[in-house]
């Protein structure tokens, strides 16, 4: 996810403030825990954005879901709408001239 810059700037300026308050300790730490505790954090590296392939192009099916489902619906209303016309036409053809239509039709 991006932040805008502004956001990001804050979000900044927060940690560092806090970071350099150094608030007292509320138990004394050992020093070895706190080593094996950043040593831990070092190792475990940076996220990945992606894992595998297929994660892109689930995040691209997914931003164009709604894109597709707008193309279904349109689609679908012409086919509904087409379809008597349709119907009405090919019966046309077949009454007025049904060997020309038979020979159209042709199996393969």
């Amino acid at each position: 996810m991006r932040y805008p810059k502004d956001a990001m700037d804050r979000i900044q300026g927060a940690l560092s403030s806090a970071h350099q308050s150094k608030a007292a300790e509320l138990c004394p730490v050992d020093s070895r825990w706190r080593q094996n505790v950043m040593r831990s954090v070092r190792g475990i590296g940076r996220l990945k954005q992606y894992d595998n392939q297929r994660s892109g192009f689930v995040q691209l099916a997914w931003r164009l879901a709604p894109v597709t489902l707008a193309l279904m619906i349109i689609m679908g209303a012409m086919i509904f709408r087409i379809d008597d016309t349709l119907d009405d036409e090919l019966a046309g053809l077949m009454v007025s001239d049904p060997v020309q239509t038979y020979m159209t039709f042709e199996p393969l």
